[in-house]
Formats: structure tokens, C-alpha cells, sequence
């Protein structure tokens, strides 16, 4: 048998451990990778494993968080898992987009973003996200348009009425808004511009006070939410001319489109969509989408804020983004060629 000297013995020993040092290593770096595996798919699986906080900018009982409240309270039921609105109220609702932007994209912090906040860069100075960039669409969970109304006492009884009165007394008829900036005041300058017209514009603190002086007869016209002014329709105290958004609304459907009045195209009003931080994953965009999807076109849904004239929702991730998109440069180019200047 051959010898083996020192030397060579301890070269032989080393080589051995070695090779069983590279198999235990290989054998942790597979066994490593499996379990990064296994708790990757459970982690996607899983979510949500604890309750999910959805981000409102507003109060209690607007529309805003109306339409949060009634979606969470179905995700509860259907994701077994609890989902909760907290209203973070301030600034014009962008404490809470501020706060929705800078939030772990883990998705148990989620967001009911409003066109109010597509609109807010370019209204507002003091705003620190980016609509567009800053969030990533989950679902347009619902809409709402506008009634054009105008006193009892006004002659018009149509949109080519109210169109021809402006223009034989360019800035003489008042138009009421509930405030600089806001929608409303954004869907009567683009009215205006496509009308090629001049009212005057006079802002309010939100729809109820508008609305004291439109029933009173102090302003004549404006474009106010269906929600706010149908009561006063109804009561005949306001006459309702057109709606803003593309289609008619089921809760007056002798009411004409603004875009059937003469204007093709016009298409505003206020919207509420489901989003979470920017880097959110995809399968949680999925699953969440998913789960939305059946909430919004259950007939229980849509009768919940048909008193209302706020319609369910339709679109789902990819078409949310490009609606949000869309609205942030369209919504600029109004503000611009209305020479709104942000405060």
C-alpha cells in the first residue's frame, strides 16, 4: 500500500473538507431559496393577514367617503379580512393623498383618491404628489356629474336658452360655485369656452351656501352636484337645463347631456377610484382589483347612491391610469385657458 507522508495527508484532509463544506453549502443555498420561495407565494397568497386602512381626505358622510365606506365594508365580506376607513381630513383632502403617496407599499394602506386630487396640482401651491406618478390604480370605484340648474325665475328653459341669454349680456349673468378651483368651477369654464360665452363667476364655501343663493334667486345659474341640488329641483324651486357627464343620469332621465345639448364631448363631473402607493405589486393590484370588480356591479351597490346620482364604477387597473392621467392634463389645459391661478 502506498505511503502517504504528511504532507500529503493534510493536503488529502483539506481536499475532503472542503467538498463536504461546498455540499453543505449548496445544500443551504437550495434549501434557502426554497423557503424564499415558500414565503414569497404565502406572503401574496396571505395578503390581507391583517386589517387594511383605506385613506380618506374628507369628513364623515360626504361622497368621498360614502363610496369608501360602502366599498370596504364588501371587501370585509369577500377578502375575509377587516378594511377600515380613516378620514385624514385637511387642506382640501391632500393631507391624505400626501400621506396615501408616502405610505409602505405593502397594501394595508390603501386610498379612495378623488378627481379633486388630479385637479389639486394645478389649482394649489402647496402640493407634494403626483397624481399620476405617485399611486398605482387599483378601480374607478364610482361617479357623479353635474346638474346645470338655474332659478325658477330665469326664462331658459334649455342649453341653447341659457347660451343665448349669456351672449346678449356678456358677464351679466352670475354663475355660483363651491369654490375657486374646484370642479364645478372648472365644468362651467370649459362650458363657457365650448359655449363661447362670459358669465360671472361667484364663488362659494361649498354646495350649501351655493345653494342658498341659487334658491333665493341672488345668483342664476351653475353647475352644482346632482346630490345637492336635486331636492330643490324637485321642489321646482331650480330647474335642472343639462347634466355634465356623457350620460344620462337614472335619477332624472329627461334631463339632457350638456353633449346632446350642442356640445359633443363635454364629459365632467366628480369621480372616487381605489389606488394604493406607487411600488404596490402586482398581485395585490390583482387580488384587490378582483374583489372590487363584483362589489361595483352588484345591483345592491348601485341602488345604495341612485338617490344620489353617483353611478358605479367600470374601470379596472389600466384603464383607472389612463383615466387619471388623462383627467391631469385635461384638467390643467381648462385651468390654464380659464386663467385660474393656483393659491
Amino acid at each position: 500500500m502506498e505511503r502517504i507522508d504528511g504532507s500529503k495527508r493534510i493536503e488529502v484532509h483539506a481536499a475532503r473538507g472542503a467538498a463536504r463544506l461546498n455540499r453543505r453549502g449548496a445544500l443551504l443555498a437550495l434549501a434557502s431559496c426554497g423557503l424564499a420561495i415558500a414565503m414569497g407565494g404565502a406572503q401574496a397568497a396571505e395578503w390581507p393577514d391583517r386589517p387594511v386602512k383605506v385613506l380618506v381626505g374628507y369628513p364623515a358622510g360626504g361622497a368621498n367617503d360614502l363610496v369608501a365606506r360602502a366599498v370596504t365594508a364588501r371587501l370585509s365580506e369577500s377578502l375575509k379580512q377587516t378594511f377600515f376607513v380613516e378620514n385624514r381630513t385637511g387642506a382640501a383632502g391632500t393631507i391624505a393623498a400626501d400621506a396615501a403617496a408616502k405610505a409602505p407599499p405593502d397594501g394595508y394602506t390603501l386610498y379612495m383618491i378623488s378627481s379633486a386630487q388630479v385637479l389639486a396640482p394645478s389649482v394649489r401651491k402647496d402640493v407634494s404628489f403626483d397624481p399620476v406618478k405617485d399611486y398605482r390604480p387599483i378601480y374607478l370605484c364610482a361617479s357623479a356629474p353635474y346638474f346645470l340648474v338655474v332659478h325658477k325665475d330665469v326664462p331658459a328653459r334649455s342649453v341653447a336658452d341659457i347660451v343665448a341669454m349669456a351672449k346678449a349680456r356678456p358677464n351679466k349673468l352670475n354663475y355660483a360655485s363651491s369654490g375657486v378651483g374646484a370642479g364645478p368651477h372648472l365644468t362651467s369654464s370649459l362650458f363657457m369656452t365650448m359655449a363661447g360665452i362670459e358669465m360671472n363667476h361667484v364663488p362659494y364655501r361649498g354646495d350649501a351656501d351655493a345653494l342658498v343663493d341659487l334658491t333665493a334667486g341672488r345668483v342664476e345659474a351653475s353647475f352644482i352636484s346632482v346630490a345637492a341640488s336635486n331636492p330643490h329641483v324637485q321642489s321646482g324651486a331650480l330647474r335642472a337645463l343639462a347634466v355634465s357627464s356623457a350620460e344620462r343620469v337614472p335619477l332624472a332621465p329627461g334631463v339632457p347631456t350638456v353633449a346632446e345639448s350642442g356640445y359633443p364631448g363635454f364629459d365632467m363631473g366628480a369621480w372616487w377610484g381605489l389606488v394604493g402607493p406607487a411600488r404596490l405589486p402586482d398581485d395585490i393590484v390583482r387580488k384587490a382589483a378582483a374583489a372590487v370588480r363584483p362589489i361595483l356591479e352588484s345591483p345592491a351597490f348601485a341602488a345604495q347612491f341612485a338617490a344620489q346620482g353617483i353611478a358605479p364604477g367600470k374601470s379596472g387597473p389600466e384603464e383607472f391610469g389612463k383615466r387619471i392621467a388623462g383627467d391631469f392634463v385635461r384638467f390643467a389645459d381648462i385651468v390654464k385657458r380659464a386663467g385660474i391661478k393656483p393659491q
